[in-house]
């Protein structure tokens, strides 16, 4: 690829690829490499590689930084040019950073000689975790720094894993069987195996009769989960969630029973509650069990955080950047799957394929930024109308696919229907006040009564399409049929 270089300072270069380069994806890629390798300097010499390697053209080097929250001193952890890679040793306190970084979280660029280095954040929880530094011989113009930002806060996802994941492993072990169970909990990569492991330690090493965990959704306090373990039983459900205390960082007593309430915190925010007792023994838990059980929820919640930034991760990659819907790789992926089900039930699926009308004259005619927010718009009739379990994908550009399981004719000519009229009513603003008016035409095929296999499903959406399509647009149509207009309601 041609060098940006201009040493002379003659003329500045522009930057190409940070124009047209899609930051937010090329900073999951990065923070995906990141967690999927060792947690020392390694980790941030894939994400630095990344990086370059998207945007080789425009920079000379990339660092990132790990901030040290006791020593407050940001680590360079790795650095990587076009000659290769090597781990950092530059040491920044962190009161010598200026406050564009630290204190309004803007991207900070200064000359050094023939050089510009580009200074962004790395911000994950709130809290300042690291920084991102970009090396180029050319200036960043400011209309570009918000997609060094999308870089980053994609990036940051990654850096959290592994800060996480260094903790797990720093975490002093006091007891040989807790050491032994902590490395076991760190190696989970599924929540699920996670919990399942916990409360099967809890009850069957650290000799309680049973152990219970109760996970906690997003908001801290509803139980998402509930898994219980009884010695020499295994693992079961819990379908009534009793009444749980609210616990600080302390332990609690349970009031009746030889037991005690732990709380699973990750700083300030509460990850769930440990419930551990001898139910059938009625002995007093000893204070060696108490405090490894104490040891083994500390574990448990950089487990469970680093289970929720893994799974968060992955689910980044699986979607469109834009609208947030599936990318096509993974929507054919569910397709394969969900028409298997389908021929097990003995029941019709329903593929739904969209084309916005005449996108290709909003964009020329009022820019990209407009037509991405149409698409925006457009995502988000469609996430509206969903069903639990329906699935869909922006297919590329301006065409969208929705697959419904449990689907038939006449249910999806009034799926259409309603997605053809909730476009057309929901018009993008412009700033002097005019409206952008928004068609949609929408072709469907349906398992097995239309195709016998998936390609067939697709293909045959795709025929309905352009048969909507020539008969006037905002219309929809099934395979073989003619096109249709949506129904007034």
């Amino acid at each position: 690829m041609t060098s940006h270089r201009d040493p002379s300072g003659a003329g500045l270069p522009h930057l190409p690829q940070f124009e047209t380069q899609d930051l937010a994806a090329l900073g999951t890629r990065a923070a995906i490499a990141m967690s999927t390798g060792d947690t020392n300097f390694r980790a941030f010499q894939a994400a630095c590689s990344t990086i370059l390697e998207g945007l080789s053209s425009d920079l000379e080097q990339v660092r990132i930084y790990l901030l040290d929250p006791v020593e407050r001193i940001l680590r360079e952890e790795a650095a990587v040019d076009h000659d290769g890679g090597q781990q950092g040793s530059d040491l920044i306190p962190l009161y010598q950073l200026p406050e564009e970084l630290t204190v309004k979280r803007e991207a900070f660029q200064h000359q050094q000689g023939e050089q510009w280095e580009i200074l962004v954040p790395l911000h994950a929880d709130s809290q300042m975790a690291g920084m991102l530094a970009l090396v180029s011989y050319a200036p960043l113009p400011s209309h570009l720094e918000e997609r060094t930002h999308r870089l980053a806060r994609s990036l940051s996802l990654g850096v959290l894993y592994v800060q996480h994941a260094r903790q797990s492993e720093r975490a002093g072990f006091l007891l040989k069987s807790v050491t032994r169970m902590s490395r076991e909990l760190t190696g989970l990569d599924g929540r699920h195996l996670l919990l399942e492991t916990f409360v099967t330690m809890a009850a069957n090493e650290l000799g309680f009769d049973r152990a219970s965990i109760f996970v906690f959704d997003d908001d801290s306090t509803t139980v998402r989960r509930a898994l219980c373990a009884r010695a020499g039983f295994g693992v079961f459900n819990l379908v009534h969630i009793p009444e749980i205390p609210d616990l600080d960082d302390t332990p609690v007593p349970h009031p009746h029973l030889p037991g005690l309430w732990i709380p699973i915190r990750m700083g300030s925010r509460r990850l769930g509650v440990v419930f551990a007792d001898n139910i059938y023994s009625l002995e007093p838990p000893p204070r060696d069990a108490i405090q490894a059980l104490v040891d083994l929820s500390a574990q448990a919640a950089l487990a469970l955080e680093n289970a929720r930034l893994f799974e968060k991760l992955r689910d980044a990659a699986l979607r469109d950047d834009l609208t947030g819907l599936y990318r096509s790789g993974y929507f054919t992926e569910r397709v394969k799957e969900e028409l298997a089900n389908s021929r097990r039930r003995k029941d019709s699926t329903g593929l739904l394929m969209l084309d916005l009308d005449r996108f290709k004259n909003i964009n020329d005619t009022f820019g990209h930024p407009v037509g991405d927010e149409v698409l925006l718009r457009v995502a988000d009739r469609i996430r509206q109308t969903l069903r639990v379990g329906d699935i869909a994908c922006r297919k590329g550009g301006d065409e969208f696919t929705i697959l419904v399981p449990g689907l038939n004719r006449e249910q999806a000519g009034r799926m259409a229907g309603r997605l053809i009229e909730e476009v057309r009513n929901a018009p993008v603003a412009l700033p002097d006040g005019r409206l952008i008016e928004i068609g949609l035409s929408v072709g469907i095929s349906l398992f097995p009564h239309h195709a016998g296999n998936w390609q067939e499903l697709w293909e045959k959406a795709d025929e309905a399409l352009y048969v909507a399509k020539q008969g006037g647009r905002g219309r929809w149509s099934v395979s073989g049929g003619p096109a249709q207009e949506p129904k007034t309601r």
